[in-house]
């Protein structure tokens, strides 16, 4: 019911909502490094929730790399949005850690939204919220410098670890993973973070960090790149 409740916010559903979702489909674990949900092959046909530990959503590439969109924690959607289409799942979900997630058949839920249009306000924000952050996530790949993106996702990170200014927060993914995020290379990812702490603006210790000047950090993840002549 927490992770239900975590996934819908900011939108509050009522307790009666939250256990009539509950009460539906069913929960699987899954070991660490095994896959929870497979890119591509037949239509979704559930909602996916993770209840319990971590996931990376992503791809392969033809080489076997694998290259992470996104990481996910507890409370969060795997995915909301393809069994209301019909569609595959776009990205493949691995699991980093031993993780519970529950399946919500969508014929279910269908059936349940009849009765409760709370819910149906609700899981339409859901589905608009990854489709609007997609976008953004392609806006800045497209309209920002290394560094921006590097400082919009620390920035982002301390927030959802509920740290203030000048608190310690935890780099909870693996740096690759965390490059590939941001489209850049592990050896890019790592000169940007030395260059940040050479001007003072982060301090590391190991995969602890601290940001020491929010403002100043703010702004640097807003700058746009220069515009190049024609």
């Amino acid at each position: 019911r927490e992770a239900i409740a975590s996934a819908c916010r900011p939108y509050a559903l009522s307790d009666w909502s939250v256990a009539e979702m509950a009460a539906l489909g069913q929960g699987h674990r899954y070991r660490a490094r095994s896959q929870v949900l497979s890119a591509g092959g037949l239509p979704a046909s559930s909602l996916w929730l993770l209840v319990r530990g971590r996931v990376s959503l992503g791809k392969r590439d033809a080489g076997g790399r694998w290259w992470q969109s996104k990481e996910l924690n507890a409370g969060e959607w795997i995915d909301v949005s393809s069994a209301w289409m019909g569609e595959s799942h776009p990205e493949t979900a691995l699991a980093l850690a031993p993780v519970m997630v529950h399946e919500f058949p969508v014929e279910e839920v269908v059936g349940h939204c009849l009765n409760d249009a709370a819910l149906v306000r609700v899981l339409l924000a859901c589905v608009a919220a990854q489709a609007r952050g997609a976008t953004l996530q392609k806006q800045a790949l497209l309209t920002k410098d290394t560094h921006a993106r590097l400082a919009a996702w620390l920035l982002d990170c301390c927030q959802a670890q509920g740290c203030d200014h000048g608190q310690q927060f935890l780099l909870r993914q693996h740096k690759k993973d965390l490059a590939s995020q941001l489209g850049i290379t592990p050896e890019t990812l790592s000169r940007c973070l030395r260059q940040l702490q050479e001007q003072g603006l982060l301090e590391m210790d190991g995969y602890r960090m601290r940001l020491t000047d929010i403002g100043v950090m703010r702004e640097l993840a807003e700058r746009k790149p220069p515009r190049y002549m024609r």
